[in-house]
């Protein structure tokens, strides 16, 4: 559970005295960055703050259950860490020199049909992440591996202009249509995708800053109705899922 993560962060940290936490003043870590020697498990098998991430003896950070781990590539600093673009999660990924991770919450995240993951915006979920970076490996005298300094902070993810969840934002007026003809909105901007479960009444189509609706049944014979569907979009890391109503 990565939900209570910003208090005992700095507390489980910073008991591992001062070796194991320090403020690193290098421009560009952000707020709230500590500084972990995670040993692997023959060697104590720390966790990555309150999650269950730990290093294991083949050299991989390892989320036995509720964590979706991103590798990101190598980077200059933990201020370099971005969660716009994720792609590829898995329960495990190895520990390099120079490289920077993000790490989710399973439960939290939904994969689009673009293959990029995104993290819900759900108020009742208060979702937050895990941003980490390797500094160095940790070896003994005999260069056996004892695990990797570690950077890493909580980020949440960003609103954008993305609607409030459970919001109802877009109501289409179908009742001059016939089946076949489209109606459109258009959105603030054009960075975003759309996952539309149209339930067999309307299809969904990007263009640009519009959403594009095409009226292929009407739920119920006759006028003076309304029905809803739900729509997702995401935005960078973020998605929300909101109702679209049309009127027919």
């Amino acid at each position: 559970m990565m939900r209570r993560l910003i208090l005992p962060i700095l507390l489980s940290a910073c008991v591992m005295g001062a070796a194991s936490c320090s403020k690193d003043e290098i421009p560009g870590d952000p707020d709230g960055t500590a500084i972990l020697n995670m040993y692997n498990e023959e060697n104590g098998q720390t966790l990555l703050s309150d999650s269950d991430i730990y290093i294991d003896n083949a050299g991989n950070f390892v989320s036995p259950s509720s964590c979706q781990l991103f590798m990101l590539g190598r980077l200059s600093g933990l201020g370099a860490v971005k969660a716009s673009t994720l792609k590829n999660p898995a329960p495990q990924v190895a520990v390099k020199t120079g490289y920077g991770y993000v790490a989710v919450r399973g439960a939290a995240v939904r994969r689009f049909p673009s293959q990029a993951t995104a993290m819900s915006l759900d108020p009742d979920l208060g979702v937050n992440y895990l941003k980490f970076y390797v500094t160095e490996l940790l070896e003994d005298a005999s260069e056996n591996s004892l695990g990797a300094v570690v950077k890493f902070t909580v980020a949440q993810p960003r609103n954008y202009w993305l609607p409030a969840w459970g919001s109802t934002p877009y109501v289409l007026d179908c009742t001059s249509k016939a089946l076949g003809d489209t109606v459109s909105v258009t959105l603030p901007g054009d960075d975003f995708e759309a996952d539309f479960d149209g339930q067999g009444y309307l299809s969904c189509e990007k263009q640009g800053r519009r959403l594009v609706f095409r009226l292929l049944d009407w739920p119920v014979r006759g006028g003076g109705y309304t029905h809803q569907a739900t729509l997702r979009l995401r935005v960078g890391e973020s998605y929300t899922e909101v109702r679209v109503e049309f009127l027919y």
